[in-house]
């Protein structure tokens, strides 16, 4: 009995780190292709789409891991909160890396695109609020048993996201009006701000599942 819940501590312990490094991977790959917007970095672009492989790679290594903890252990209480949320998380975070690649593909589909500075700026503010949930939730999990009030904070952050999205959209609409001739700027920027919208929508679910670990609680943080 000992054994056996050594071995599922270990698992834990696996998980949790092996979380924390697709969490730096893909908080990386976010930061990155904010930079690419703001500087219209294509290279930068590039990198982050062949990044994009690895990424997924390691999701599904981590949901495998997960499911054989749960299989071979058949965890209880806390490890079980644990190791299941953990495998949810594996997902959410692995989608983030997909919105940040979907991003460097929007800057990549017409090269020769100049987007306005002042549009750009206000899409970038956005990434970074939506960039801050990400990182604060992951440090929430990484606390011992999960850190449920931070967790909450940075969820309750959401709701500037989508604040600073809509102010961002009407000013493209702005800008179209004014540009009709050259409106493909414009339906950029609003694409890469629906991406940077849902990274915080999946910020939120992680930091739910921290709560869930942290206390045995499904709370709707949305």
């Amino acid at each position: 009995m000992i054994h056996t819940r050594l071995l599922v501590e270990k698992k834990r312990e696996s998980l949790k780190h092996g979380l924390a490094d697709l969490a730096q991977q893909v908080g990386l790959a976010l930061e990155q292709s904010l930079e690419a917007v703001r500087s219209q970095d294509l290279a930068l672009a590039r990198e982050i789409v062949a990044g994009d492989a690895s990424i997924n790679f390691a999701r599904r290594a981590l949901e495998q891991e997960a499911l054989l903890g749960l299989a071979a252990y058949q965890p209880a209480g806390p490890d079980l909160r644990s190791i299941a949320a953990s495998m949810e998380m594996v997902g959410e975070i692995e989608r983030i890396g997909d919105y940040a690649a979907d991003v460097a593909r929007i800057l990549l589909h017409d090269e020769s695109l100049r987007l306005p500075g002042d549009l750009t700026a206000r899409i970038a503010e956005m990434g970074d609020a939506a960039l801050a949930m990400f990182r604060d939730a992951m440090i929430a999990y990484g606390r011992d048993g999960g850190d449920a009030a931070l967790a909450r904070e940075a969820a309750a952050r959401d709701d500037q996201v989508d604040a600073l999205q809509r102010a961002a959209v009407d000013a493209i609409v702005d800008w179209i009006r004014a540009h009709p001739e050259a409106a493909a700027p414009g339906v950029a920027l609003s694409w890469i701000a629906h991406n940077f919208e849902r990274v915080a929508d999946r910020a939120t679910n992680i930091a739910e599942r921290v709560v869930y670990i942290a206390t045995g609680e499904i709370p709707d943080l949305d």
